[in-house]
């Protein structure tokens, strides 16, 4: 928590799962310490849902800094942290296949470096 904005805001989207995509929004440092704690933990159902085991790489999108979910040469989910301060004000968790797709053919172009971690 000690990294985040006294007024940090998450967004994530719902992973495009069925028919209806919606975006979620979680407004105070302790709903999203919470949320990234329950995010980043590894279990073998989120393992399964994924397809396998993401490695994890850090990045530049769109000039802000993010962390990229990989399995093979497919990007999975990235998060984005946009900055204020030296700490994070805004969080935003991309995770819809469709959403994905540019960020997927970029990293396809530009090689991946040393992931940050590799067994999740």
């Amino acid at each position: 928590m000690a990294l985040l904005t006294d007024d940090a805001t998450a967004i994530a989207d719902s992973n495009g799962a069925g028919a209806a995509q919606t975006l979620l929004r979680y407004d105070t440092p302790q709903r999203i310490a919470a949320i990234a704690r329950a995010g980043f933990t590894p279990t073998p159902v989120k393992r399964r849902l994924a397809g396998g085991t993401p490695a994890i790489h850090y990045e530049l999108v769109n000039g802000v800094p993010a962390i990229i979910f990989v399995i093979g040469d497919q990007v999975i989910g990235a998060v984005t942290f946009d900055l204020t301060g030296g700490r994070i004000a805004t969080v935003r968790g991309i995770a819809a296949p469709t959403r994905l797709a540019r960020l997927t053919a970029a990293w396809r172009q530009h090689g991946p470096d040393t992931p940050l971690v590799t067994q999740w």
